[in-house]
């Protein structure tokens, strides 16, 4: 039995809404709809009910800074079956929300035993509404996604069905402000809730706020729109109610005006809003939304890490400090972020006592390297991650002097960011003439730091070296600590961009398996070519930067040539083929993952697919099988493989003589056949020099970056006597 929750007609008629809001902030979402004169409330998990009239719908509409959606419950019913949900939903009086000329979009949420997908519920509730107005009038409303005349929601919870009009139309986080498809995560209605929650409000007394990694400045924007009692949906064009029947355009806009005329100038306020952020794309964005939102002049941003920054701080009136710094989602990410929340407690106990600071982030051990202890904190969900808005009061006795008084930076980080920083100064003219965006800045070259760290671009990739099992692994864990905590200060790179992994000796298909789901992929270049690189998927990063200038070697020497690249990896190599005027390549692998990539690298370069092709194959049993001959070969195997993709193990030094005859074989007289391997104690088959033309040329391979490692690689150019 269908039961009708509203009825149609009269200024004087109430509605019982549904404000949704992010979980754990719905005492605030209460409490600002009681500011607004909307008392008639109570709460759930995740929304605030309301009962009001149709002037305290658009006023929860205009005015809610907490609320997801407004929603209007038009009927609930009990359901056996699919049947039952169509025949519920056509029973509602559709005719007093809608007309059949209007287009619609419908949500379900929740499934049951009858209704096991959402999309299926949806169309089951869309059928019914079609026939409702076909049977009144012959006519049919239209289907659209986007900015529908009206939005209903279906919910289903077990056996209840709940049909409603989304009176927002769309998530009133969206005020208009921050462009679509920008970077910042943190939505703008949990950005106020969570300032309401620290204090800041309109007449709070507090007229300082600082966000010292602001992001795309969401906390800063949205505070100032509190101060100045700017309306959040006064910059929203579209609302789901305006295509309701019961709409009444002359309130609204009354409402409207009476908001634009609420609005306070910033001048009178003596409020200063700051922000920081060392990433440029952050700032760009940043600067974005508050042009947009009409901020210029009264928000400050800066590109720079906020310890370096000279913000404009009165110490004599009271201010608060939010922000919400990077998480770290694996150990790696928390390793290297420890620092940066050190110093950022430090920071804040240094330069604000007395203030009020929220930090929000999703891990407990992070947390508590602020040297402060936390007032409360409240669960919250951000980008679908659980989080926890930790509420510091910076006054005397909730401050952990002992803790202040410990340095960031232990000696032995101080050591090995001083090696760091030597390092970089050394190979600075190297890399600045080469235009180098990918190198070895560090190869344990202090035994007991025994990392590797790659710079790419301005990101930090660390490889942690397993330690042997005589070193305590508590002392192997500080030094690791010591290593992340000097990477920013020393390279220069925010905490955020240094990657950590640990290397070991990989068998089979372990080189393959992915470590991460984060698909961070980004695009560098060396002399011409550009690669995808992925810094956190996988162990290695999808280009060998020891071999730079074995590829620089085939770019110079491919014109004209038919190219072969057997054990292709991501073919790095069939690119610098194809920028140094290959003939054509042909680049060979057994992963389907490589042979992807590989596929990629190619297109991102613009090279003919036809000219330049890959083919996923076991090298070994495609060299017995082929008959092709090529010009120019480069085989960088694998130390050792027992893939199950190999019809035999593969051991390099066992097997590189009959691997090498095969290569010959399909080498044009006058060619020539790169080989390398990464074996530290390779020893060539003496067989092969008396059989063939051999130069080892491991030296002439190694840029300054690697050349403090002369076991990474053996490389020769092997050819046909003459």
């Amino acid at each position: 039995m269908s039961t009708i929750l509203q009825t149609t007609d009269s200024a004087s008629q109430v509605y019982a809404l549904e404000i949704t809001c992010p979980l754990g902030l719905e005492n605030v979402l209460e409490k600002e709809l009681h500011d607004e004169g909307l008392t008639q409330t109570r709460f759930g998990e995740g929304q605030v009910k309301l009962t009001t009239d149709l002037e305290g719908m658009y006023k929860a509409c205009l005015w809610s800074r907490v609320a997801t959606r407004v929603m209007l419950p038009i009927a609930n019913f009990k359901i056996d079956s699919a049947d039952e949900l169509y025949d519920g939903v056509k029973a509602i009086k559709w005719s007093d929300h809608m007309s059949a000329s209007d287009t619609i979009a419908i949500d379900c949420h929740g499934t049951n035993h009858h209704i096991r997908n959402t999309q299926f519920g949806a169309v089951r509730a869309k059928d019914a509404i079609a026939d409702y107005f076909v049977e009144l009038s012959g006519e049919r409303p239209n289907v659209q996604k986007e900015q529908p005349d009206v939005r209903i929601a279906l919910r289903i919870k077990r056996e209840v069905v709940t049909v409603s009009i989304d009176l927002s139309g769309e998530s009133m986080h969206r005020r208009g402000y921050r462009q679509q498809g920008s970077m910042a995560p943190l939505k703008e209605n949990l950005a106020a809730g969570l300032l309401m929650r620290a204090g800041w409000g309109r007449d709070c007394g507090l007229t300082q706020l600082i966000d010292p990694m602001c992001g795309s400045a969401t906390f800063l924007v949205e505070a100032a729109m509190m101060s100045l009692d700017i309306a959040p949906g006064l910059g929203r064009q579209y609302w789901g109610f305006k295509g309701w029947k019961q709409h009444d355009h002359r309130m609204w806009q009354q409402l409207m005006d009476f908001a634009k005329n609420r609005k306070k100038d910033p001048a009178e306020l003596g409020l200063r809003f700051q922000g920081t952020d060392r990433d440029q794309r952050a700032i760009a964005a940043a600067r974005e939304s508050i042009k947009r939102a009409g901020m210029v002049g009264v928000i400050d941003v800066a590109m720079m890490p906020f310890q370096e920054h000279e913000f404009d701080i009165n110490p004599e009136l009271p201010g608060l400090v939010i922000t919400n710094p990077p998480y770290g989602e694996r150990m790696g990410d928390e390793m290297a972020l420890i620092a940066l929340y050190r110093q950022l407690g430090e920071w804040v106990v240094s330069h604000v006592r007395g203030w009020q600071f929220m930090m929000l982030t999703s891990n407990d051990h992070l947390a508590r390297q602020i040297p402060a202890r936390p007032e409360k904190s409240t669960r919250v969900i951000n980008g679908g991650i659980e989080c926890r808005a930790y509420i510091f009061s910076l006054l005397e006795g909730r401050i952990k002097e002992d803790v202040v008084a410990q340095s960031v930076m232990t000696p032995g980080a101080q050591m090995f960011a001083n090696r760091l920083q030597k390092n970089v100064k050394k190979m600075k003219k190297w890399v600045d003439s080469n235009k180098i965006q990918c190198y070895r800045v560090y190869d344990a070259d202090m035994p007991e730091y025994a990392v590797a760290i790659d710079i790419y671009q301005d990101w930090a990739h660390v490889q942690e070296y397993q330690a042997p099992k005589s070193v305590d692994p508590e002392k192997a864990k500080q030094r690791l600590f010591e290593v992340m905590s000097a990477i920013p200060t020393a390279l220069n790179i925010a905490e955020s961009n240094v990657i950590l992994k640990q290397r070991q000796r990989q068998s089979g298909k372990e080189q393959y398996e992915k470590l991460d789901q984060s698909k961070h992929e980004m695009i560098v270049e060396e002399y011409g070519c550009d690669f995808i690189v992925n810094l956190k998927d996988y162990l290695d990063t999808g280009l060998f930067l020891d071999h730079r200038p074995v590829r620089k070697l085939i770019q110079d020497r491919a014109n004209g040539k038919r190219f072969l690249n057997l054990f292709c990896y991501t073919a790095t190599a069939s690119v610098h083929a194809g920028q140094g005027g290959a003939r054509s390549s042909l680049s060979v692998d057994m992963s389907n993952t490589y042979t992807e990539w590989a596929r990629r690298n190619i297109e991102l370069n613009e090279f003919s697919e036809r000219n330049h092709q890959v083919e996923r194959a076991d090298c070994i049993e495609w060299l017995k099988q082929s008959r092709d001959v090529f010009d120019l070969i480069f085989m960088d195997p694998p130390t050792f493989s027992n893939s199950k993709k190999m019809a035999d193990v593969l051991d390099i030094q066992r097997d590189h003589g009959d691997l090498l005859r095969l290569a010959m074989a399909r080498l044009a007289k006058g060619g020539e056949l790169i080989f390398s391997n990464n074996y530290r104690r390779f020893i060539l088959d003496a067989d092969l020099e008396q059989e063939f033309e051999v130069k080892n040329i491991t030296h002439e391979t190694f840029d300054p970056d690697f050349d403090r490692n002369s076991k990474i690689h053996q490389c020769y150019v092997i050819k046909h006597k003459s």
